[in-house]
């Protein structure tokens, strides 16, 4: 077995398989939980990560989730090691961001660890590895867009809303649905005209709340067919307003009508990671637009809040 210099050595070994990673990772942090492992192993299966570095990042993901499906609470050494893991495989671009939270963290555990209550200490490797999602890809767990220089304010949030973000993780989705996927990858070959391999890779690639996006937009294929069947006719908007519950304006109408007839484009562009977030709030109106028409339409869950609509960003 390497020891562990050699590891963080090695870390972007491209001959490594999904496997080593997860011994090492499991080596580096000293966890010796049969089941986790078995769990973290199961799970990173059909992991479609092509480089180390989004390996590593994926399994510590993986790794930190399980803890906490599992009731495991890290030692303060563990925690170091995870902070010697974050200090070393991130690029040597942000080196000044990430030694600058990686010191204010090894404070906080040094300082007061053993002071803070049990459910914190349960999801302290997660805050840490959100924080590395960040630092890393611009963007946290969920998907939420995150300046990096606003990274200790993100940390010193994560660690006093300790409940919501307890709730968060344990309704992550982590685990492998063969069935589920397969034919959420068959009605995506229908609709984009994608091979399978490149469906799983990019699919893979999709933040979590894309990836639900995506599940819900096929999960309801046949709505889809019946509205296609249905737009140019007077019982279209009927059906609409009963899927959403309530009379819709001609607005609301058009937006449904024109998020149907993107649907095709709408996968693609997600798929292709085209959505380039905007703006001060980090939103892609168009996405955001085809998205809010798919609510209305019942294709994909709203997330229950006041929707913003850019009149200047809808295009017919």
């Amino acid at each position: 077995m390497q020891n562990k210099q050699t590891i963080l050595q090695n870390w972007n070994n491209d001959k490594a398989s999904i496997n080593d990673i997860i011994s090492n990772i499991f080596n580096l942090l000293n966890i010796n939980d049969i089941e986790i492992k078995n769990k973290v192993i199961e799970i990173s299966r059909n992991s479609t990560a092509k480089n180390p570095s989004d390996q590593w990042f994926y399994v510590l993901k993986i790794v930190s989730i399980c803890s906490v499906k599992n009731s495991k609470i890290f030692y303060q050494s563990q925690l170091y090691d995870l902070l010697t893991i974050l200090s070393r495989i991130l690029n040597e671009k942000k080196k000044d961001v990430v030694n600058g939270i990686t010191f204010n963290i090894y404070k906080d555990i040094m300082e007061n660890y053993n002071k803070l209550n049990d459910t914190l200490r349960l999801i302290f490797p997660v805050i840490i590895v959100n924080l590395m999602y960040i630092l890393k890809y611009g963007h946290d767990f969920e998907g939420k867009p995150i300046n990096i220089h606003m990274i200790n304010n993100y940390y010193q949030n994560s660690k006093l809303n300790v409940e919501n973000e307890l709730k968060k993780i344990l309704s992550f989705n982590i685990e492998i649905n063969n069935t589920q996927d397969n034919k959420i990858v068959g009605i995506l070959e229908k609709l984009t005209g994608r091979n399978e391999k490149e469906i799983q890779i990019a699919f893979q690639n999709l933040i979590e709340s894309d990836q639900k996006k995506v599940e819900d937009v096929c999960n309801n294929y046949p709505k889809l067919q019946e509205y296609c069947k249905m737009i140019e006719t007077d019982g279209f908007s009927e059906i609409i307003e009963k899927e959403a519950g309530r009379k819709l304006s001609g607005s609301q109408l058009q937006h449904a009508v024109y998020s149907i007839k993107k649907t095709k484009q709408y996968l693609e562009n997600l798929l292709d990671g085209a959505f380039v977030p905007k703006g001060k709030h980090g939103i892609n109106h168009i996405k955001h637009n085809i998205e809010y028409g798919f609510q209305l339409a019942g294709i994909i869950q709203s997330k229950r809040k006041k929707h913003i609509f850019d009149k200047n960003n809808f295009q017919a």
